[in-house]
């Protein structure tokens, strides 16, 4: 009986690892898809990274941290972002798959 739960408790718990594992890339993906769209409205705008970058008094290598994800991008981080570009969060995220 003892061997039976052992087998149950491992199995559970890299059932529940890979559960977790899957949760922190579907995470990830959202965020550098949110990345990827900041990126792509800054450049409709017109803006370059220096561009926004000066607007949001960061470094040029600041805001190309925060960009590519190196630095993370914090909430308000994030609406100064919008703010700079004009696009209200709604906005943002209205087509957000």
């Amino acid at each position: 009986m003892e061997r039976e739960k052992w087998f149950f408790c491992v199995t559970f718990e890299s059932l529940e690892n890979k559960m977790k594992e899957k949760e922190r890339e579907k995470v990830e993906n959202y965020y550098f898809e949110i990345l990827r769209k900041i990126a792509n409205k800054r450049a409709e705008a017109g803006l370059s990274q220096i561009d926004l970058a000066l607007k949001l008094g960061l470094t040029d290598s600041g805001y190309f941290k925060v960009e590519k994800g190196i630095t993370k991008l914090d909430i308000q981080r994030f609406l100064s972002i919008l703010y700079k570009l004009d696009i209200s969060p709604k906005e943002f995220f209205e087509d957000f798959n």
